[in-house]
């Protein structure tokens, strides 16, 4: 998580946290806080730091889901999952497409609402969204500017990131009918959801 004076930013996995993180570094007068990068701490909820978010904006990323489903299944078959990080087989996509997990992440970095997020960044178009946000909080330089446009993709996954590879128009459909909390932010964000 990245707090600052009027702000805190968690960071939910698979949405471009780190390019975030990496972002923040770019203007350290905006940074009360930030959870160490090489920690799974740098996952903690809005409950967790409750005490520290009192009149704070709660901003967070999102990806589209389907990408964000495909993704994590990747990382995951990987690099395993918290506390053990051992690979685990990758599900196959009809369990993928059914799965509510990436509502209960939603759910979870809310506390089921409790943690209403105010602004969302992108990560599709996470630099200009990053610059819109902190430009809320601070002057943004010229080299702040092209410090956050320059940065690129940062641990990024190396595999085929077609969705049409790897999922059915059904099995799409069904992600977002699974996951209606995630739907609801990402249509409101996006102007509407993927189709394949």
């Amino acid at each position: 998580m990245v707090i600052g004076e009027r702000f805190a930013w968690a960071h939910l996995p698979k949405t471009g946290g780190m390019a975030t993180e990496r972002m923040f570094r770019l203007f350290p007068a905006l940074v009360l806080f930030a959870d160490p990068e090489d920690t799974d701490e740098k996952h903690a909820t809005f409950r967790a730091r409750r005490r520290m978010l009192d009149g704070k904006v709660l901003a967070m990323n999102l990806r589209r889901l389907p990408f964000w489903v495909l993704s994590r299944a990747q990382y995951v078959s990987r690099e395993g999952i918290w506390p053990d990080y051992k690979p685990i087989p990758m599900a196959p996509p009809q369990e993928l497409a059914d799965s509510s997990f990436p509502d209960s992440r939603i759910h979870l970095y809310t506390d089921d609402g409790r943690f209403p997020i105010e602004r969302w960044m992108r990560t599709e178009h996470l630099a200009e969204d990053f610059l819109r946000f902190a430009a809320d909080f601070t002057d943004v330089s010229d080299d702040q500017r092209k410090g956050v446009l320059d940065l690129g993709q940062v641990n990024a996954q190396e595999y085929d990131h077609r969705l049409e590879a790897w999922f059915t128009p059904d099995q799409v459909r069904r992600m977002y009918e699974r996951n209606p909390a995630w739907a609801a932010i990402e249509e409101e964000l996006y102007g509407g959801l993927v189709e394949l």
